[in-house]
């Protein structure tokens, strides 16, 4: 990333939407979309790769086809009495990185000291994940019952403007 702060116009923010839809789209087909040609859709990609503004392309992954049945939230805060030779955090986080069932995690601020989204094949995983980070401080857990499409409302706000 360059720092360097890129103005957005509206055909940016459509492309953008274009590409959060399908990553694996071509210039050609988000140029017909957007009304541009391929070299101008790729010029524009590549400015907000450049800027930052495109940090990566990446699948998604349905956890639930893989059979991993139970999505779950999971709000973390350190115990105060929590006492190890290193930094709580990087406790914490060797314990994030080494469990598969970790999907995307969250160091935040305010009442909680992490946000944690995971997915289990049992309950009984589920319940051995809760109860091994427990070592490190208070667990509250929340069962996803539907994911909504994220993203798509921002996207579409930011090109009203």
């Amino acid at each position: 990333m360059t720092g360097k702060h890129v103005q957005l116009d509206a055909t940016d923010w459509e492309i953008l939407e274009k590409l959060r839809e399908n990553a694996r789209a071509t210039f050609k087909e988000i140029g017909e979309a957007v009304k541009m040609s391929r070299p101008a859709v790729r010029e524009r990609v590549l400015r907000m790769e450049e800027a930052g503004i495109i940090s990566g392309y990446h699948a998604a992954v349905d956890p639930e086809a893989l059979g991993k049945i139970l999505h779950v939230m999971i709000s973390f805060k350190f115990n105060s009495d929590f006492s190890y030779p290193e930094k709580p955090d990087d406790v914490l986080l060797r314990f994030l990185h080494a469990s598969p069932e970790v999907l995307h995690y969250w160091k935040t601020y305010g009442d909680l000291d992490f946000l944690v989204e995971a997915a289990f094949f049992s309950k009984e995983s589920m319940e051995t994940f809760l109860v091994d980070m427990r070592e490190y401080g208070f667990v509250r857990s929340h069962l996803i019952a539907a994911s909504v499409e994220r993203h798509d409302s921002a996207v579409r706000r930011r090109k009203a403007e």
